[in-house]
């Protein structure tokens, strides 16, 4: 036990050391260049003008979080992994996002270098550090790729009705939020206490996503002419919902006396 704190104390060091010093490095270098560059898709300068700022932020907290946790580790406080785990949410929004309208405006995606290391970090974490099983590992995993899609749908639904104006945006925008908020909850809950009532708030969230999802990402589809990232969210959620509810699927995510 006391091993696993010393390791988690130095890991939650490593991860703290990426989200301050990666983010105001790349934030500083790349800010300006992203502002001014030609964006293929109508939004994308917002989201490099406005939404890069808030990613900071997430990224930066994260590295907050993970040096309190590391205090918390090397401690022997009980709270320091699930601080970790909070970290690591903000931490994965934090680095993945940016790199999608980057991409869009014909930029590398340079905050690459600080999501793949975190990935690593969070299967480290969850299975050397808190010993948490595989299939809760997985599970999280996939409920945080949905929390990050409908974050996606919900700016980018934001940054379409500045442009466009057109209704569809303007009717989904919201609920997008909604069901961020409720993969965002599970995600962090079924790593720690995979209760019954995680799985109802993974239903609503993954129902919602598909409400709102699906007409967006059919709408922008045809728009484009091509497939829609639009339809990610609604893709993960559908595939989370599936999962959901088989039977004894759940059982086998959060076992008995859990």
């Amino acid at each position: 036990m006391k091993n696993r704190q010393i390791v988690g104390g130095i890991l939650a060091l490593i991860a703290a050391a990426m989200g301050i010093i990666g983010h105001i490095v790349l934030f500083l270098q790349w800010y300006r260049i992203g502002m001014s560059a030609e964006s293929a898709e109508p939004g994308c300068e917002i989201l490099l003008k406005y939404i890069h700022p808030v990613m900071a932020d997430f990224g930066l907290l994260a590295g907050v979080l993970f040096a309190v946790s590391a205090y918390g580790f090397f401690s022997g406080r009980n709270w320091a992994f699930f601080l970790t785990t909070i970290g690591l949410v903000l931490a994965l929004l934090g680095s993945w996002f940016v790199n999608v309208p980057y991409m869009a405006a014909g930029l590398p995606p340079v905050y690459f270098p600080l999501f793949w290391p975190y990935l690593l970090l969070y299967f480290l974490f969850l299975r050397l550090i808190g010993k948490i099983s595989w299939q809760q590992t997985l599970f999280a995993l996939f409920t945080g790729m949905a929390y990050i899609f409908c974050w996606m749908n919900g700016v980018s639904s934001t940054s379409r009705i500045i442009t466009h104006g057109d209704p569809i945006f303007t009717l989904v925008q919201r609920l997008h939020w909604v069901a961020m908020i409720g993969w965002a909850v599970v995600t962090i809950a079924v790593i720690h206490k995979p209760r019954e009532w995680v799985r109802v708030t993974s239903l609503v969230a993954a129902t919602t996503e598909l409400v709102v999802g699906i007409p967006l990402a059919a709408v922008t589809a045809q728009q484009l002419g091509r497939f829609s990232l639009f339809a990610l969210a609604p893709l993960a959620s559908l595939g989370l919902l599936i999962v959901l509810v088989l039977p004894k699927a759940w059982d086998y995510v959060a076992p008995a006396g859990q």
